[in-house]
């Protein structure tokens, strides 16, 4: 009977175009442990090996390969495979620790967490939280608004690495901070720096902090903390529950104290779990009378979608998400005490079950 393969430790360092993810990169190697052999795989765009000749020269056992002739996210995608795999085999005799993945700032990182979640490969891979290098002069209202690449690295990153704020303005670097602060979910996990640099000490922590089961902290009290002005001002209290719903990784409850009366409830689902659009459209057509705020990361049909519910309206915006679904909704402070009833969870949770199509 063969050994079971412990499963190699995968890092994704994402970013735009002259972000610094190669910088990056390279401050990582310089920390790398002196027991430890790296894989590097870098996805240079065109044909010419620059940003992996780069690595390559720094004289380490690690092992350097280069993906050209397109995004791995699209055109080399099959490439990416290929590579790790041969990687893999030619490290069998001089085993890989840990293996890097950089790939070119044109493309969408989505793909790219498909291909390593759900190929088969010589050696099974863990991917570990994902970084994104990004600078405060990309990060504007104005390119956040038309670009879809730079929405999606920031969403699917666990981690954001403000890099070059010696080159910008506190004005720029405030605006960005707003920015990864006002999304959703909002990004907690952020790092301004300069020339690339992070320690491996605090990337290893977020690994050993973060696990498959729960890649993301539920901050269901922050989530809905600008939500709440149209709401008297009342003390709320939270606490975790179990869900009737299948595929819950955690559920969360807050209630006022004086009255014990639902306020908000929040839900994380394996990502496993799907919704059916047309039935959530009737499940907040129901839910209206007591919402004043709604909002999602659910996955319908193959692909995730952020769901917005606001002044009586309910839009769905394609979205890069790969995690997990997630559903919150926070409840008006005053309802008609003859529907009172539909505001206690089990009754929610029934309206919800009817949207979930798929389980597996």
């Amino acid at each position: 009977m063969m050994p079971q393969q412990t499963s190699l430790p995968t890092h994704l360092i994402t970013g735009l175009l002259g972000s610094g993810k190669t910088t990056t990169l390279r401050q990582l190697l310089h920390q790398k442990p002196e027991h430890e052999r790296w894989g590097i795989i870098i996805n240079e765009f065109g044909e010419v090996d620059i940003d992996a000749a780069t690595l390559q020269s720094q004289g380490s056992n690690d092992a350097v390969v280069s993906v050209s002739g397109g995004c791995i996210c699209c055109s080399a995608q099959y490439g990416l495979t290929q590579a790790i795999n041969q990687l893999l085999a030619e490290s069998a005799t001089n085993v890989i620790t840990r293996l890097f993945i950089e790939p070119t700032g044109l493309g969408h990182p989505a793909k790219i967490i498909d291909t390593l979640t759900q190929s088969s490969f010589v050696r099974p891979l863990s991917l570990q939280p994902i970084l994104c290098v990004i600078t405060p002069q990309q990060l504007t209202p104005l390119r956040w608004q038309k670009s879809s690449v730079m929405r999606d690295l920031v969403t699917l990153s666990d981690i954001i690495l403000l890099n070059k704020t010696d080159l910008s303005s506190a004005d720029e670097q405030n605006i960005a901070l707003e920015l990864l602060q006002n999304g959703y979910p909002a990004k907690t996990q952020v790092k301004p720096t300069q020339q690339g640099w992070i320690s491996l000490a605090e990337i290893l922590n977020l690994e050993q902090n973060t696990d498959n089961k729960n890649r993301y902290r539920f901050t269901l009290s922050n989530s809905f903390e600008g939500f709440r002005v149209h709401q008297k001002q009342t003390t709320q209290r939270s606490k975790a529950i179990e869900s009737s719903l299948p595929g819950v990784r955690q559920c969360l409850i807050q209630v006022v104290s004086d009255t014990s009366e639902l306020s908000s409830i929040g839900w994380i689902f394996h990502s496993k779990i799907q919704f059916n659009r047309i039935k959530l459209k009737s499940f907040f057509t129901t839910m209206a009378p007591f919402l004043n705020r709604g909002k999602g990361l659910l996955k319908t049909g193959n692909e995730w979608q952020l769901i917005n519910w606001s002044d009586e309206h309910l839009s769905f915006e394609d979205i890069a998400w790969r995690q997990d679904s997630r559903l919150e909704l926070l409840f008006n402070d005053t309802i008609d005490p003859q529907k009172q009833s539909l505001k206690h969870h089990k009754d929610i949770e029934n309206q919800l079950l009817r949207c979930i199509s798929k389980t597996e």
